[in-house]
């Protein structure tokens, strides 16, 4: 059998028996690494007088496999070239099509003994070629499941870059603390979606509305969670300020959290002896740094909320819109390569 006609037969194997792509490579493999083409075989006889074959493994069994012996005391097997091979398909060229069956397709090496056969007698040049063209042809009948990262486009995350660039301070037209009420209860919404979330406008007065604290989190008739929002770094002098909410919280076991744009120092240990929960904007940035975008997008969508619909604030809806447009144009420009808005 020439080259070409084994080629041929292949490709009618392959179209039913797929593995027979990574059989021909082993054998091809198997034969370069025992320097069959310098001894100048003539058929397959002289390869087992050379190569005498091992019909139990080290372990006594029957070998289902073709193993040889070299001659020096070591054993050959095919089955680590046919891994090779499969590997090389699968792993390296992203052929998932390609068979994992290692162990039934070095197990059918008998029913391929002809191409053996041939392959013993051939020049190291045709050997090389024949493997060449044979990986050639399976990867252009399999389809590749490589991932394309350049079909990717990073979507911005918008509520992480409004915490880190948003100027939370009021501006004109704007209630003092709204900003930061808004972002904490955005990040309170995405970040435990089975709660009800409870909120009011700023300074509405939590007592006279028979709430807890400015933001509530309900799970049915039981308060789950409960913070209090300060738009300002929170003073060793307001700590008092918040005994109430702390054993308010505490009596009906639920988590309370004092949020705030940061605390002075010794402040978070006496919130925490309270036995309340200090968070600031870095400690919401940590956090948020591990959201993905769906997250990210709750986030910013459970804020705008908030501005538009319970604050019902047009300036800071406007001012927080037009920063959104601006960081997602800036986040695509930087990552995806256009100005497009993600």
């Amino acid at each position: 059998m020439t080259p070409n006609e084994l080629f041929e037969e292949f490709r009618v194997a392959f179209k039913t028996r797929k593995f027979s792509a990574g059989l021909l490579l082993a054998f091809i493999d198997f034969v370069v690494e025992l320097e069959v083409p310098s001894l100048g075989l003539s058929s397959l006889e002289d390869f087992f007088e050379r190569f005498r074959r091992q019909k139990r493994t080290r372990a006594g069994k029957h070998a289902n496999t073709l193993i040889i012996d070299r001659g020096d005391g070591r054993t050959l097997s095919i089955r680590p070239f046919y891994n090779s091979a499969e590997q090389y398909f699968r792993a390296e060229k992203m052929r998932f099509d390609y068979p994992s069956c290692a162990p039934h397709a070095t197990q059918a090496w008998s029913d391929y003994t002809h191409w053996l056969g041939t392959l013993v007698t051939l020049e190291a040049e045709d050997l090389a070629a024949l493997r060449e063209r044979t990986c050639a042809y399976v990867l252009k009948q399999l389809e590749s499941h490589e991932f394309d990262p350049s079909t990717v486009r990073t979507e911005p995350p918008l509520f992480r870059l409004l915490m880190e660039g948003f100027d939370l301070a009021a501006h004109r037209g704007e209630r003092t603390g709204a900003s930061f009420q808004g972002a904490v209860f955005g990040f309170l919404r995405a970040d435990d979606p089975f709660l009800q979330m409870e909120v009011e406008k700023v300074r509405t007065g939590s007592k006279r509305l028979q709430r807890v604290g400015d933001i509530d989190g309900w799970e049915g008739a039981r308060l789950a969670m409960s913070a209090e929002v300060k738009q300002y770094v929170l003073a060793e002098k307001d700590v008092p300020t918040l005994a109430n909410f702390a054993s308010e919280v505490t009596r009906r076991a639920a988590l309370g959290i004092v949020a705030a744009l940061g605390f002075e120092d010794g402040v978070r240990e006496q919130l925490k002896n309270l036995g309340v929960h200090p968070l600031d904007v870095h400690d919401m940035l940590r956090t948020v740094s591990l959201w993905h975008p769906l997250k990210q997008r709750a986030a910013v969508s459970s804020l705008i909320y908030y501005v538009r619909h319970v604050e019902k604030s047009a300036n800071l809806a406007k001012r927080i819109d037009r920063f959104l447009d601006e960081a997602s144009i800036q986040w695509n420009r930087d990552f995806n390569g256009s100005a497009e808005q993600g």
